[in-house]
């Protein structure tokens, strides 16, 4: 081999390594920002709530019911202002006649010889 063929190939060897090396950060920084955090959301209520201990008080427990209550709330108000948005969208305009450059094409579509059809069958 040639000492330009391997310089090219070592090149393109570190670029494939990098290059792969970037997509699986890039997949695994995806996956950290989309993974659910089991408990993250009973602990930030317990640094909240007066008296924090290490199983969830009174208190803390009815401010993550709370929460959950509210999360909902806004998830069915999203879905109702989603759903009425959809159903009260104008429809598309279309035009009743078709223009005369559609007609052309379509005639002119229709018109052509079946001896060439016949010869693609």
């Amino acid at each position: 081999m040639s000492a330009q063929l391997e310089a090219v190939l070592e090149i393109s060897a570190y670029g494939t390594v990098i290059l792969f090396a970037a997509l699986a950060g890039l997949i695994g920084l995806m996956y950290m920002l989309t993974a659910q955090w089991p408990g993250q959301a009973t602990q930030w209520l317990l640094e909240i709530a007066p008296g924090s201990a290490s199983s969830p008080t009174k208190p803390a427990t009815e401010a993550l019911a709370e929460a959950e209550r509210d999360r909902r709330r806004r998830a069915v108000a999203i879905a109702v202002a989603v759903a009425c948005a959809t159903t009260q969208r104008a429809p598309v305009v279309l035009s009743t006649g078709e223009s005369s450059w559609r007609q052309m094409h379509h005639t002119r579509r229709l018109n052509q010889s079946t001896a060439r059809t016949r010869t693609r069958s």
